[in-house]
């Protein structure tokens, strides 16, 4: 998932973590008798799924309608539209009625609505929020099989006390994209496991050839979060409490940043890197022949390499195939990571029967595996369950690498779903900043870092 939401055009895939919504915030707790629905309108609408008397509510973005005049990821709504009728067959009785809210306000809305017992039935909820609702949000263990077969991030992330409280339907991770020509001159055609690698090749790639050897977004805190988490850091604590100032915290980021330091002081990384704002320049300046190597999202292959935006794009098509995915490199003594994010559905409807089983049914079923395997082959998106990679009858996307996206995911680590994040992604992207530009050494940027967090999270 990339941290930020942004628009795309119509015509292309969404982002692993990308949403949006038009509409504003209405929430109430369903449930009750809504009417009848007239005989002659459609099983699934935008603003309505099934056709019973009995309504629930459920909140949700634009990129989740199964309507696809009215989607912002329209390639994917007839899978979601499948999903629904197969569910509103089977609950004949009841109807979902869809809330569209303004993504701005949505979530604290919802947070509101819940502690005052006001939450609608079900709702959409980023995989960074599920924390804040851990104390709303009902069990799901009777109404989603398996569970032991979701990545281990899913399981850490969305269960408490052996509950599944949040049905994470698809995810996405950071990766190493490489060339491969450029690689098998430079280093025998493999990849750069280690940072020291990364330097040595990075080097000789930028005195030999006219291009970039490495960059990176500087404005993504998860996509840098890697090098620390290689490094043995470790953010919060059991209770959600920053702990960066622990001694074996402080050195992983320190050492962090001396690696981003060490990259652009060596040349293999220019200082220029930290004015990069758009996540789609590193893939269009890589398309283009001017870079080497970069990280970034497991779907820019698809949406920024293979098939790129640009409609006045002059590269012949089959150029993408140079392009390769790898781990994101380590410290010699570190483990490989990946950041990975994604969305849930999760229901506040508390209950086991009547409409309480029917809306724990509708969320379930974004984790079952047809379903999951039909949208995320749709959207170009990863599934959160490693059995759906092994049936090409429910996952089969004309994309390249997904089975080295699969054993990314094994590696990878979920932002914390605590508030406090928040503050951490924006000070490590500051301190990263500051590393880049010469403004502050990796030690005092480390430092500024662990106390304005620190300050952040004794405020509230």
């Amino acid at each position: 998932m990339a941290d930020g939401q942004r628009k795309l055009p119509r015509r292309t895939v969404v982002s692993a973590v990308g949403a949006g919504a038009i509409t504003s915030l209405a929430g109430c707790q369903g449930g009750g008798s809504g009417g009848s629905v007239d005989e002659s309108a459609p099983l699934i609408s935008h603003e309505r799924f099934g056709k019973g008397d009995t309504s629930l509510v459920y909140q949700t973005s634009t990129f989740y309608t199964p309507i696809e005049d009215q989607s912002d990821q329209p390639a994917a709504a007839p899978a979601l539209k499948q999903q629904h009728e197969e569910w509103a067959d089977n609950h004949p009785d009841y109807r979902i009625d869809v809330e569209y809210p303004a993504f701005g306000q949505w979530k604290n809305n919802l947070l509101t609505s819940a502690a005052e017992g006001n939450a609608p039935d079900g709702s959409t909820l980023d995989s960074k929020w599920v924390a804040d609702f851990y104390e709303y949000l009902q069990p799901l263990n009777d109404y989603v099989d398996d569970i032991d077969d979701f990545f281990p991030f899913v399981r850490e992330t969305a269960m408490r006390d052996g509950d599944l409280l949040a049905a994470w339907k698809y995810t996405g991770c950071r990766c190493l994209y490489y060339r491969q020509d450029v690689l098998d001159t430079y280093n025998n055609g493999d990849p750069p496991v280690t940072w020291e690698e990364l330097l040595e090749v990075g080097q000789a790639i930028a005195d030999g050839e006219e291009m970039d050897a490495f960059m990176f977004p500087t404005s993504s805190a998860l996509a840098n979060l890697p090098y620390f988490w290689s490094a043995g850091g470790e953010l919060l604590d059991e209770s959600g409490a920053p702990v960066l100032g622990a001694d074996a915290n402080r050195a992983a980021l320190v050492d962090a940043l001396a690696f981003i330091r060490d990259l652009v002081e060596t040349g293999v990384t220019p200082q220029r890197v930290a004015s990069v704002e758009e996540i789609e320049f590193l893939p269009r300046e890589g398309r283009a022949g001017n870079l080497a190597m970069f990280v970034g999202n497991n779907d820019q292959i698809e949406r920024n390499i293979k098939n790129p935006i640009e409609t006045d794009d002059e590269i012949p098509d089959d150029r993408w195939e140079r392009w390769k995915v790898a781990k994101i490199p380590r410290p010699a003594d570190g483990e490989h990571t990946t950041g990975v994010g994604g969305w849930t559905e999760g229901t506040f409807r508390e209950g086991d029967d009547g409409a309480a089983a029917a809306m724990k049914s509708f969320i379930g079923k974004f984790a079952e595996p047809e379903s999951m395997g039909r949208y995320c082959e749709a959207a170009a998106l990863l599934p959160t369950r490693e059995s759906v990679f092994d049936d090409d009858e429910l996952y089969d996307p004309d994309t390249p690498y997904q089975d080295r996206f699969r054993a990314f995911l094994q590696d990878g680590i979920a932002r914390p779903p605590r508030p406090i994040y928040s503050t951490i992604a924006s000070e490590y992207v500051i301190a990263i900043e500051n590393v880049v530009t010469g403004q502050a050494s990796p030690e005092s940027a480390a430092q500024t870092m662990i106390t304005n967090v620190a300050d952040e999270y004794d405020a509230t």
